[in-house]
C-alpha cells in the first residue's frame, strides 16, 4: 500500500501548504477518532433488548474502561516527540521502530493493569449501592471486557505512532474496519444468528476482544512487513539503548495520561453535581454535553495533528516550520470554535429539540433547561477545544510536568470548585459557567507557557550530537 504523506512541499505558498498538509491529516485522524467513538454507541444498540439493567451495566463499564484507554492514550503520546527526534537523525526509521516497540511494552503493562482493575471494579460494584441484576450484569460483561484492554492498549501507541510514519490513511481505514467488525460481531455475539443462541451482554465483551484483537495483529503485521522491507532485524541491535526509551516515555507520557484523566473526571463530577438538581436538569445537563462531545472530536483531532506535525518540525529543528504550525494548527481550530460557537448562540433550542423524541411530555421543560446550557457551551467548547490544542503544543516540546499542575489548578480547582460553589447559587446554569471559568483559568496558565516555549525554541531542539546518539 502506498504510504501517505503530509510533509509540507517547498512552494511558495508554505503557508497555504501547511494550512491544506493540517486538514487533510487531521481529517485522516478524524475518521479514525469518529470510528472508535461509534463502537460505545452500537454497544446501546446492541444491548438495548436485553432490558435496563444490561443498559445501566454497559454504561457503568464503558465508563470505566474509557477513563482507562483515554489515560494510556495519553501515555503513549510521549512515543510523538521522542519519535520526531528520532526521524531527523540516522537511522532514524530504525531508532523510531525502538520507540514504538518500547511503548508497546508500555501498553503491555498498562493494558494487564486495565484488565485487573476492570475486575476489580465489577467486584467492588456492588458494594457501591447498585442494584443486583445491573451488578450481575455487569461482573459477565467485565469477565469477557477484560482480555479486551490489552489489544485495546496497543492500538493507542499505534494510533501515535502511525501518522508521524507516513501512515494515517492506512491507520484510519484500519479503525474504520474494526468499528464496523465490532457492529456486526455486537449483533452475532449478543443476539445470535438463525438456530445459533447468542451470548448476551457477555457477547459484547468477546466483540471488543475480536476486533480489538484482529486490529492489533494486522498493525503488528505491518510492523512486521516495514521492518522486513527495512532490512532491520525486529529486535534492535545488542548495543541501541531500546531500555533507555522507557524511562524516557515514562517521564513524558505520564503527566499526559494525568491531565487527560483530570479533564474526563471534572466532566464527570460536574455531572454529579447536576444530579442534585433532579432528573430533567440531569438530563438537559446530559443533552447539551453530548453535543459538545460531538463536536469536541473536531479539536481532538487537530490536537493530534498538533503533536505529529510539531514533533516532526522540532525533531528537524525547523524554526518557521513549528511557528508555521502552531499559528496554521490554532488559527484553524479558532475558525472551527468560532462557527461551532454561533451556532450554539443561535439554535440552543433546536438542538435540543433534536435529541429528545417527538412526542414527550418533558420535551418543552428539558429545551427550556437546555437552552441556557448550549449557550454557555459555546464558550465551553472554545476554552476547551484551544485547550487541547495548546497542551498539544507543551506535548510536542517534551513539555509535561508543568501543564500538568496548571490543568490541575484550572479544572479541579477552579473549574470543579466553582462550579459546587455557582451550584447553590444559579442552579445548573451555575455548574456550566464553573466549567467555563476552569477551561477559562487553563487556557491563559496553558497560553502563557506556549508563548515562553515559542519564544526559546534553541532550548527545546534537540542538540546535533544527541539527535545523532540517539539513532544510533
Amino acid at each position: 500500500m502506498q504510504r501517505f504523506s503530509w510533509k509540507v512541499r517547498t512552494g511558495t505558498m508554505p503557508w497555504f501548504d501547511e494550512a491544506c498538509s493540517a486538514l487533510t491529516l487531521s481529517a485522516h485522524l478524524l475518521l479514525g477518532q469518529v470510528a472508535l467513538m461509534l463502537m460505545p454507541l452500537m454497544d446501546l444498540f446492541a444491548v438495548g433488548p436485553l432490558g435496563s439493567s444490561a443498559l445501566a451495566a454497559v454504561g457503568l463499564l464503558n465508563s470505566f474502561t474509557a477513563l482507562m484507554q483515554l489515560f494510556c492514550f495519553g501515555v503513549m503520546q510521549a512515543i510523538a516527540p521522542l519519535t520526531g527526534a528520532a526521524l531527523a537523525g540516522v537511522d532514524g526509521r530504525h531508532c523510531a521502530r525502538q520507540i514504538l516497540s518500547q511503548g508497546l511494552l508500555l501498553a503491555t503493562i498498562m493494558g494487564l493493569a486495565a484488565a485487573f482493575a476492570t475486575q476489580l471494579f465489577a467486584f467492588a460494584v456492588p458494594r457501591l449501592g447498585q442494584a443486583p441484576a445491573v451488578a450481575q450484569a455487569l461482573r459477565s460483561y467485565a469477565d469477557a471486557m477484560a482480555p479486551a484492554l490489552l489489544p485495546a492498549a496497543w492500538l493507542a501507541a499505534w494510533r501515535v505512532a502511525y501518522p508521524l510514519l507516513g501512515q494515517a490513511r492506512l491507520l484510519a481505514l484500519s479503525l474504520m474496519a474494526c468499528s464496523l467488525l465490532h457492529g456486526v460481531a455486537n449483533r452475532l455475539l449478543v443476539h445470535g444468528l438463525g438456530e445459533l443462541d447468542g451470548l448476551g451482554i457477555a457477547g459484547l465483551g468477546w466483540s471488543y476482544v475480536l476486533s480489538y484483537g484482529l486490529a492489533a495483529a494486522f498493525f503488528a503485521w505491518q510492523d512486521e512487513r516495514a521492518a522486513q522491507a527495512a532490512g532491520a532485524a525486529r529486535s534492535p541491535p545488542p548495543d541501541a539503548p531500546a531500555h533507555a526509551w522507557m524511562g524516557r516515555l515514562l517521564a513524558i507520557g505520564l503527566p499526559i495520561g494525568a491531565v487527560m484523566a483530570i479533564e474526563y473526571t471534572l466532566l464527570t463530577g460536574a455531572t454529579l453535581l447536576m444530579g442534585r438538581h433532579g432528573e430533567q436538569a440531569l438530563a438537559a445537563h446530559a443533552i447539551a454535553l453530548q453535543w459538545v462531545t460531538l463536536a469536541f472530536i473536531v479539536p481532538l483531532a487537530m490536537s493530534n495533528t498538533v503533536l505529529t506535525r510539531l514533533s516532526l518540525a522540532i525533531g528537524r529543528a525547523d524554526t518557521d516550520g513549528v511557528r508555521r504550525v502552531v499559528s496554521v494548527s490554532c488559527g484553524i481550530a479558532l475558525t472551527f470554535h468560532v462557527v461551532i460557537a454561533l451556532v450554539y448562540v443561535l439554535l440552543p433550542t433546536p438542538l435540543a429539540g433534536w435529541l429528545l423524541p417527538a412526542v414527550s411530555q418533558d420535551r418543552e421543560a428539558l429545551q427550556e433547561l437546555a437552552t441556557p446550557l448550549l449557550q454557555l457551551a459555546a464558550l465551553l467548547q472554545a476554552f476547551n477545544g484551544m485547550a487541547v490544542v495548546f497542551a498539544a503544543v507543551l506535548r510536542a516540546c517534551r513539555d509535561t510536568r508543568a501543564p500538568l499542575f496548571q490543568v490541575f489548578a484550572g479544572y479541579w480547582i477552579a473549574g470543579l470548585g466553582s462550579a459546587w460553589l455557582l451550584s447553590a447559587a444559579l442552579g445548573p446554569v451555575g455548574i456550566w459557567l464553573g466549567m467555563c471559568l476552569g477551561f477559562g483559568l487553563t487556557i491563559v496558565l496553558l497560553l502563557r507557557r506556549v508563548r515562553q516555549r515559542l519564544l526559546h525554541l534553541s532550548d527545546i531542539f534537540p542538540q546535533p550530537e544527541v539527535a545523532h546518539a540517539q539513532s544510533r
